[in-house]
């Protein structure tokens, strides 16, 4: 009999500590579960005080508006004469040489691209002097829709383009100035259209990936 109660104790205390370890293990496993990227939201902030994919398109478009309203004034007031840029020829006319802001948008957004930018951003617009400048998927087409008649709001959703699911966020793209409107109004192929100051002409659209 004792004998027995030898043997059975440490078979008793391997039983005990083994369930330990499998309750541990099954603890750790449903904690990993729970915080893994993969589980989580795409688009509310993540619990590890990373930036969200959203606050990430936000922070973007803050620096590609800021450049393009900056570049615009530039521009207008070298059309009008009133700053004409430090090295420009004295025999220079207003205007002289000086690509569209258009232009300058899409060569500084390509440039990026071409340097292996996993962000990308483009100008939109339902009314474009440049076909370029149209939506180009049905999400662009909504999002510009909706920006146009809500020009105080952004609007996010999700794309899949070429195998990666994208946030893509539409930004309304406000005229910096009145001289802006004209500007488009005397393009050959502009599309007549009544803006006014503070209306929106298009959008500036940022898409972040959510896959790497």
């Amino acid at each position: 009999m004792k004998a027995r109660n030898r043997v059975a104790l440490p078979t008793a205390f391997s039983l005990v500590a083994l369930l330990i370890v499998l309750a541990l293990s099954t603890l750790g496993a449903s904690s990993n579960s729970a915080t893994s990227p993969s589980d989580a939201p795409a688009l509310p902030p993540p619990s590890n005080g990373a930036i969200s994919p959203q606050d990430q398109a936000d922070s973007l478009h803050l620096v590609i508006a800021a450049d393009r309203e900056m570049y615009c004034r530039t521009y207008i007031a070298r059309q009008t004469g009133d700053a004409p840029p430090p090295n420009a020829p004295a025999s220079g006319k207003p205007g002289e040489s000086w690509p569209l802001p258009c232009e300058i948008f899409r060569h500084a957004a390509e440039s990026i691209q071409s340097k292996g930018a996993e962000f990308s951003y483009a100008l939109r617009s339902l009314h474009p002097i440049d076909p370029r400048n149209g939506p180009q998927t049905e999400l662009e087409q909504r999002g510009l829709a909706f920006v146009t008649s809500h020009p105080t709001q952004n609007y996010y959703g999700q794309e899949m383009l070429g195998g990666r699911r994208y946030l893509t966020a539409v930004y309304p793209d406000i005229p910096a100035v009145a001289a802006c409107i004209d500007c488009h109004k005397r393009r050959p192929a502009s599309i007549p259209q009544r803006y006014q100051v503070g209306e929106v002409m298009g959008g500036i659209v940022v898409r972040v990936p959510l896959e790497f």
